[in-house]
């Protein structure tokens, strides 16, 4: 008879994982040694691995968070995505007729002859850009551009440019300015 791989009592099964055999006292559906936790964790090859696939994806993944976007990627997808998301030089026929409001016709069949018809097509007037609100201030004690550009809902540099002033803090107390918004 065969013996344990672990006493000397005789074996009664084989272990269907390793093919060890054992006897009742060391195992149950698989040998003893199989079913030890230590021989559960993976082997220092897994283990480093692992980390080195950890280490090269968070340096691609800083690196893409760090690298500044090209002129081209700024308005546009990454040119990988070209033909699958439409961009704005060339729209997708969903978002043209949503755009116009009006569906666009069915483009003719191969084949198929077009009869020439003459449907008048609307003219739009294009609508003139809004004129722009120009408010007057006239700066008070303790008054700074930011202070006064917070008051009106603009921005520092705005109003130092409607106003030609070179140093933002040499502002005077009963000067007025032009404040745009």
């Amino acid at each position: 008879m065969v013996q344990c791989f672990k006493c000397d009592q005789d074996a009664v099964q084989e272990c269907p994982r390793c093919g060890a055999l054992y006897c009742d006292d060391h195992g149950d559906a698989l040998c003893d040694r199989c079913m030890d936790p230590v021989l559960a964790i993976p082997s220092y090859r897994v283990f480093r691995g692992s980390l080195v696939a950890l280490l090269v994806g968070s340096i691609v993944a800083v690196w893409l968070l760090v690298l500044p976007p090209t002129a081209a990627d700024r308005d546009q997808p990454p040119s990988s995505l070209g033909g699958v998301v439409p961009t704005a030089a060339t729209p997708s026929p969903t978002a043209a007729a949503s755009a116009t409001g009006t569906p666009r016709p069915a483009s003719p069949t191969p084949g198929a002859s077009a009869s020439p018809s003459a449907s008048p097509t609307p003219t739009s007037t294009p609508t003139p850009p809004p004129t722009p609100v120009v408010t007057t201030y006239t700066v008070k004690p303790g008054d700074t551009l930011t202070a006064i550009a917070d008051q009106f809902k603009s921005t520092p540099d705005a109003i130092q440019r409607a106003n030609n002033i070179s140093d933002p803090t040499a502002i005077q107390v009963g000067q007025v300015l032009t404040i745009p918004r």
